[in-house]
This record gives C-alpha cells, structure tokens and sequence, in this order.
C-alpha cells in the first residue's frame, strides 16, 4: 500500500511560514528511546509521522527547509553522545521534563542530579533560552490502601531544580497540574497508586492546585526564574504564572532568526490555555509493531501514552 509523502515547504506554507519547525515528540520520548531515527531522519531528511487516528505518512526535506528541531525528554544522555553524527547543521531547542527521584512516579528516567548535569551541557551548547524545563506535571498520589497523600514536589526538590536552572542562566520553567485521564488511572492502578486531581470535581482539588504553584512560584522566585505553565489557565489567572507555549515560534525566530510559524497551533488544546505554534510532531502513536514508538519510561502518570 502507497504511503502519502509530504514535503516540508509545502507543510510550511500551510503555516504561513519559510521554514518548517519539527518536534520529535508530544508522543514519546524518541531522544531517549528512537533517537536512531532522529538521526536518520536528519541526514537522509525522511521521517514517518503518525498523527493521532490518522495513518502514517512519509514527510520529505532537505535541511534548508527546516528552520528548527524541537527535542522534547526526560534523558538526552544518548544524544549528547551521539549528535555530532547529524551531517548537517541543524538548529535544536529542548523540552526537558524533570520529576522528583520517587520509583513511584519516575520509575526509569535519571536521577534529578543527572538531568541537572545535561541541562547545564545543553544550555552551554545550543544557549539557556533554547532549553524549556518542565515539571511536568505536578501532582499527589498515594498508595492504593493508604489514606494519606504524598507529595514528592519536596521544597528540596524544587529548590535543587531553581538552583540548578539558575546556574545555567536559565530564567523561565514550565509547570502543569495533572489532568484525568481514565488511561492515566488504570495505569496508576496497576502501579498500586492512585492520584489526587487538581480539578472542580475533586472536593479541595483546585485550591490544592493553587496551593501546588504557589509552592513553585515561591521557590523560583529566590532564584529570579519565572514560571510559565502548560494549559492552565486558573494558574495564570490566579497570576502564579504566565501562559506558556512548548511550541514557541516567536520565541524561536528571536533565537535562530526568522521563518518559523507564529499562528496558534489548533491541534492542540488552545480553549485550556496552549500558547504552542504550528510545528510538525514527526512521532507516532503506535507503541507496538514494526511502526512501534513505545516510550520505555512508564510513567503512570503519562496521558500521551494509550
């Protein structure tokens, strides 16, 4: 069966912009777990996207049509190894997710001591605004069994990550609460945990929220970060943050020069407060099969995973 191809520029110019912007992925995290078709897909400017319910299709470039390639990870220790074999140069910028060092909830991705270790090589090679750290998402859960919550958004835990943004001339991070999914709490379950939502139908969940980044805003605020956050808008209004874009062709065009898309990305959840721009997600929802883009962190807590 015939597979459709796409290049770039046209893709491009259905953005309204000169170059195209790629993301590898909101599905999984391919720098960890595909990053050999990363770096295939850089040289021989091929990839195979999946969006979500919609078949795969063949997306053709040549580096000049590119204007950025957004990494988005928990653990970029294979491409700081490995990224000098892209041919080309490509201009890079990152969405690095932290979470606290709890088998819980990380139960794969490095210690929070190593994340720290690869933002400060990432930010010196590819320059502080190019890295987005995320904590992502903030939450409490306990034991299925248990009647009290824990929370592992320690104040050391968010202290040792405002420090260590801070020391390498970092100045914003990215927070979100986590949202329900029926997905996400089967999950949860099969862990043996289960999660305390910040949203209206949990008694006490939006002012737990508030509470939560509050408790974030306090400790960047001693290391002059400023908070961004992911699709929440009572965290904005509540004026704890500003409204935050993953995707930011505006912000890309100031770092690498213009030719990134600056239109709202309408894929994604702009009525829950996504400022993100167009880009093209080249990762797949499959997580089985020849086509497989399983993520190997199985975080329970996880929503882009089915």
């Amino acid at each position: 069966m015939a597979m459709n191809s796409v290049r770039a520029s046209d893709v491009a110019a259905k953005h309204g912009a000169e170059k195209l912007v790629l993301v590898a992925s909101r599905r999984t995290d391919m720098p960890r777990f595909h990053l050999d078709e990363i770096i295939d897909g850089l040289n021989t400017g091929v990839f195979h996207p999946q969006p979500l319910m919609n078949p795969v299709f063949e997306l053709a470039f040549t580096p000049g049509e590119i204007h950025s390639v957004g990494l988005w990870s928990q653990d970029y220790s294979l491409w700081l190894d490995r990224r000098g074999e892209v041919k080309y140069p490509y201009r890079y910028w990152y969405r690095f997710t932290l979470l606290p060092d709890d088998p819980a909830v990380k139960p794969v991705a490095p210690p929070l001591a190593e994340q720290l270790r690869q933002i400060e090589i990432l930010a010196r090679a590819d320059g502080p605004d190019a890295v987005n750290v995320c904590i992502d998402p903030l939450f409490r859960y306990r034991p299925i069994g248990e009647s009290e919550w824990r929370d592992p958004f320690t104040p050391e835990f968010l202290d040792e990550v405002m420090r260590g943004c801070s020391a390498t001339g970092i100045t914003r991070v990215t927070i979100s609460l986590i949202d329900y999914y029926r997905k996400v709490e089967e999950r949860a379950r099969r862990f043996g945990i289960e999660f305390f939502y910040t949203d209206k139908k949990t008694p006490g969940g939006i002012e737990a929220g508030i509470c939560m980044g509050m408790k974030v805003k306090s400790a960047a605020g001693r290391y002059g970060i400023g908070l961004r956050s992911c699709c929440e808008p009572g965290l904005v209004d509540a004026g704890i943050t500003r409204k935050g874009s993953c995707a930011d062709g505006r912000l890309l065009n100031s770092l690498f020069g213009a030719g990134a898309s600056e239109r709202p990305d309408p894929g994604q959840r702009r009525k829950a407060g996504c400022g993100c721009t167009l880009s093209m997600d080249i990762g797949r929802y499959a997580e089985y099969g020849p086509m497989s883009h399983h993520c190997g962190h199985d975080c329970p807590q996880c929503y882009a995973r089915r």
